[in-house]
């Protein structure tokens, strides 16, 4: 793979190619989200950002979907293909591993790499679909497609025995508002803004204030003053 090639893959991706994917962050809604109902501390309304009829208690991921990464691949290698890690012998399909995900190769410019994929709990056909272009986003990352999208993503961590004991669970205000804060990190990224200039952008709007202690329904005004800003033209370095 040639440099131009590499700087190619990980050129950051126009506002219109990136979506955002709704996540619950309280335990209880989670739970009964397959019964379409919050529990007792939120309400399940019409999200104005993700369109979706959820939960309040929902922060938001940006992602760029399978239609533009295989775009991005095709226009840096038309040669580009995937394969299945492993296959079934016993059907001669991609092999399919005890949680419903699917290990593939990702070749492009003549480099191999690992990518896994998944069907977040659909069945049929549209599992299946879903798996393969899950794990060519996952694989494209690994060559820094749309990198600074997953940089972003919270990771979940088991701790070790030895780990410092944990800290209290944060308040729902609390969670609301690191919810808040990265859904304002997108916005500011499809308009060309990096966290520190929209930190600074949040000084200047509330008069010296720190984003990172602001209340949520500080940030929620903030976030439509950050819809507003003017695109840069050098975009988020």
């Amino acid at each position: 793979m040639q440099p131009e090639q590499a700087d190619e893959l990980r050129k950051a991706f126009d506002a219109q190619a990136i979506g955002v994917l709704p996540r619950i962050w309280c335990k209880r809604c989670g739970e009964l989200s397959r019964e379409h109902r919050p529990c007792p501390e939120h309400q399940r309304r019409k999200c104005a950002e993700c369109g979706n009829t959820i939960t309040n208690a929902h922060f938001h991921l940006p992602y760029v979907g399978h239609a533009f990464v295989t775009e991005r691949l095709l226009q840096v290698d038309p040669s580009w293909t995937w394969e299945p890690l492993a296959i079934n012998t016993a059907t001669g399909l991609p092999a399919i591993d005890d949680k419903g995900g699917l290990w593939i190769k990702l070749t492009v410019c003549g480099v191999t790499r690992l990518g896994y994929g998944h069907a977040d709990g659909k069945g049929g056909g549209n599992a299946v679909k879903q798996a393969i272009g899950n794990a060519i986003r996952n694989g494209a990352m690994r060559f820094g497609v749309a990198l600074d999208l997953w940089k972003g993503r919270p990771e979940v961590i088991d701790a070790p025995a030895t780990a410092r004991p944990a800290k209290a669970n944060p308040k729902p205000s609390d969670a609301e508002a690191a919810g808040l804060r990265r859904t304002i990190a997108a916005a500011g990224h499809q308009r060309g803004y990096t966290p520190e200039q929209l930190a600074e952008q949040f000084a200047q709007w509330n008069r010296g204030g720190d984003i990172g202690k602001a209340s949520p329904a500080l940030l929620s005004e903030f976030l439509l003053a950050v819809k507003k800003l003017p695109v840069r033209k050098d975009g988020a370095s």
